[in-house]
């Protein structure tokens, strides 16, 4: 009960926050006035902040292998916060909700690292198509590879301050983002609803992967999800089992048009852009005529709405063959 305490407190600490500061009729339906994200200052480490019935309690930066990567998805996992990252992820003790501490950062580059669990499994998804199987950061240039990783990591995390690698399934457009998913019918197995968003693979790297789109080749990898399951036995013979095609014969969204608020701003910005456009622009050069060296300025200095001086091939020769002048003159 002691992990399930640790969560209990973090949403307590926020709950009690949120009665505390809620005061004047600013509870969960009433947002606050003035918006107090309007003004905040700007920053890295001591950005300001806004928050409506929550409090701040901590902000821990990254550790080192983790610094300037983009941080991604959070997983829960009793008394822990895994954290996904670019570069991996990242499992934060949070017994002491002020004091989180680092128990393990598992250096494992591959976009966008969204991470879920499921008893003692942790999955991971990979897209970017520099991910490696061996978690190397040597990243992958070649456009066909069979180190490449685009699809599921799976990790044993019994012991959580020591994941064991145990697993991947491959997909034909990686993993940006998944779903875990629990069949009451089917207790041996958990599932996992994988989306992918980046270019098919080549069927190459990983046969199967079909590019054309489904009205030319009813086996695309286009409009679909892979579903996969994985048995809580024998994690590692994780498999793709299904493919459905939930996309298919969508009907387009329902559209407006453009609300007034949004022409006149549009326009404001075009009408800035063509103010700015037609201001001329000041050339060290401007008015300068320089026979002896071989080129002539134009009184405009060679530009006309920013671009740049052009000359012609005979201009050019005509300069090289021009000796160098004895001393300069100064520019006017």
């Amino acid at each position: 009960m002691k992990p399930f305490h640790a969560l209990v407190h973090v949403i307590a600490v926020m709950s009690l926050t949120a009665c505390a500061s809620s005061g004047g009729g600013n509870n969960s339906t009433v947002a606050p006035t003035p918006d107090p994200r309007v003004g905040l200052k700007p920053g890295l480490k001591d950005a300001g902040h806004a928050s409506w019935n929550l409090r701040l309690i901590n902000n821990t930066p990254p550790s080192e292998k983790f610094v300037g990567s983009t941080n991604s998805d959070l997983a829960f996992y009793k008394n822990y916060v895994i954290q996904g990252n670019y570069n991996g992820y990242e499992v934060w003790d949070i017994t002491s909700p002020t004091r989180p501490t680092l128990k393990v950062g598992y250096f494992c580059p591959a976009s966008q690292s969204d991470v879920s669990v499921f008893r003692n499994l942790l999955f991971v998804s990979g897209e970017g198509t520099g991910g490696r199987l061996d978690c190397t950061a040597a990243g992958v240039h070649d456009s066909v590879s069979h180190d490449r990783l685009r699809g599921i990591r799976i990790f044993d995390i019994t012991d959580i301050t020591n994941p064991k690698y145990i697993a991947n399934v491959q997909t034909c457009r990686g993993s940006h983002t998944h779903t875990v998913v629990v069949d009451p019918n089917d207790p041996a197995n958990v599932y996992v609803y994988v989306s992918g968003s980046a270019p098919v693979r080549s069927p190459t790297e990983l046969p199967g992967c079909v590019r054309q789109s489904p009205d030319s080749n009813p086996n695309s990898s286009l409009f679909r999800i892979e579903v996969i399951k994985v048995p809580l036995a024998t994690p590692e013979q994780a498999a793709i089992v299904s493919s459905p095609r939930i996309f298919d014969s969508l009907a387009p969204p329902p559209q407006h048009s453009e609300m007034q608020r949004d022409i006149t701003e549009a326009a404001r910005v075009a009408d800035s852009a063509r103010a700015r456009a037609r201001q001329p622009v000041r050339h060290p050069h401007v008015g300068q005529h320089r026979q002896g060296a071989g080129w002539h300025g134009r009184a405009d200095g060679g530009r006309q709405s920013g671009v740049a001086p052009q000359y012609s091939e005979h201009h050019r020769r005509h300069v090289q063959r021009q000796p160098a002048p004895d001393r300069a003159e100064p520019v006017p």
